[in-house]
């Protein structure tokens, strides 16, 4: 199995199909650990069990005809120890593994390993009780999805690590929440590598099985384990207080099998073709123009349009193809001035780094020096009193520092923050101007 983990640094957007049941509400892990636990704990204690010392009866002279009595109940419970004698030990899955790590559950005499193909885990028997027709970027993941066998409920997570959009049916089942309000009454086996096994085991056979947990939590009602092998690669064992035993398991092995579609199309998006730069700079700041190196431009940009205009990429430095609605690295040089910026790929299928948009551009003092402008004809040289008049009307905030900096960022109040120009002032002059505007193009 190629085991491609899911980069933390990618922006990666966590769709949630949540499903609450029974008044329980499943979230995603690994960020909701805390609230899980905290929800749970305000849940009503489970009634203290009762102490499990029989009561001594009193014993009575025997008569004559109780004088038999002895003699058939020894002969039931010799009986009956020989029956449990004869009661067969949990069987094994042959192909079950003794490595938690290896991410395996036997399930009704079945064995599941994770992550597994949409397709292989419904084989089974399992039917989708959500929106089969939705879709998933690359490198994205949803949590508590759920599906119903024999009329019982388990919650799987899918995910996408192909470079293409890919509908639910072709994305990975990476893990399973078993656990057990929707168990209830259930006579599956369930058993884990090792032995462990669901409704029988307790916490001093677990450790035994794997060692002491990579996390554990006490909390009220339960006793959680967290074995972690890797970010987004681990298993979580709930032993509940009230029965002592194992009665919750969640599994989760975000990792890319074989098989994923990773083509990479070089046909030009719509979006790219219909982008038409501005034909003036104008002196609206939301608009996102700029005069870059003497050309107009509007963030975000192709990267096409800046090569059109004479710049070079770097591929040495650039991320030459990118997976669908995500983003990588692209490094484009003119007049001996490198710019290093995020190019977002808007498209649903992956495909190379011309027919992605470059979000920002920066001009400093320093590095880059590259010529910049901004609508009301702001510029690297111009005073501050240049700057408030320009930005007058447009939402801002300004900070100046104890070293002397004075700092203005300009945003759309109904946008996000991150998409702003940040201006930077020194001396009474703008020393560096930057832009960025991640915002998907509506054309």
């Amino acid at each position: 199995m190629k085991r491609k983990v899911l980069a933390l640094a990618l922006a990666v957007s966590c769709i949630l199909s949540m499903t609450a049941c029974g008044g329980k509400e499943t979230v995603a892990e690994p960020e909701v650990q805390e609230t899980v636990e905290e929800a749970e704990e305000s849940v009503e204690e489970a009634t203290e069990e009762p102490t499990e010392a029989p009561t001594e009866e009193p014993t009575e002279e025997p008569t004559p005809e109780a004088t038999e009595a002895p003699e058939e109940t020894e002969a039931t419970e010799e009986t009956e120890a020989t029956e449990e004698a004869e009661k067969p030990a949990t069987d094994m899955p042959a192909n079950l593994s003794d490595d938690i790590y290896d991410f395996q559950v036997s399930i009704d005499g079945t064995v599941y390993q994770f992550p597994m193909w949409y397709s292989d885990f419904e084989a089974l028997g399992w039917e989708y009780k959500g929106d089969s027709t939705q879709t998933l970027s690359s490198n994205q993941y949803t949590a508590a999805e759920v599906w119903k066998k024999d009329g019982y409920t388990v919650y799987t997570s899918f995910a996408n690590l192909s470079m293409n959009t890919a509908a639910f049916t072709d994305c990975m089942v990476c893990g399973i929440t078993l656990e057990e309000y929707n168990l209830k009454d259930c006579d599956w086996e369930i058993i884990l590598p090792g032995g462990i096994q669901y409704g029988v085991s307790d916490t001093e056979a677990i450790k035994a099985a794997y060692g002491d947990p990579s996390s554990d939590y006490d909390g009220t009602n339960y006793y959680k384990m967290s074995y972690e092998y890797d970010t987004y690669n681990d298993i979580s064992l709930y032993v509940y207080k009230d029965s002592g035993v194992l009665k919750e398991i969640e599994i989760q092995n975000i990792v890319e099998l074989e098989g994923a579609d990773n083509s990479v199309d070089p046909t030009v998006p719509d979006m790219v073709k219909n982008y038409q730069a501005p034909a003036e700079l104008g002196t609206d700041l939301y608009s996102f123009n700029v005069e870059f190196e003497g050309n107009l431009y509007t963030l975000p940009c192709p990267v096409s349009e800046f090569v059109a205009n004479g710049f070079e990429i770097d591929e040495n430095n650039t991320d030459m193809e990118i997976a669908a609605g995500s983003f990588g690295w692209v490094e484009i040089r003119h007049n001996n001035q490198n710019l290093r910026a995020i190019a977002r790929n808007y498209a649903d299928y992956a495909t190379v780094v011309e027919n992605c948009f470059i979000v920002s551009v920066e001009s400093s003092d320093y590095d880059p020096n590259f010529d910049l402008v901004i609508p009301g004809n702001i510029k690297r040289g111009d005073n501050e009193a240049a700057v408030k008049a320009a930005i007058e009307g447009f939402h801002y905030e300004t900070e100046t520092s104890d070293s002397g900096y004075t700092y203005y960022e300009i945003y759309d109040p109904n946008e996000s923050k991150l998409d702003s120009y940040s201006i930077t002032i020194k001396e009474d002059a703008v020393i560096s101007i930057e832009v960025e505007n991640s915002v998907k193009p509506e054309y």
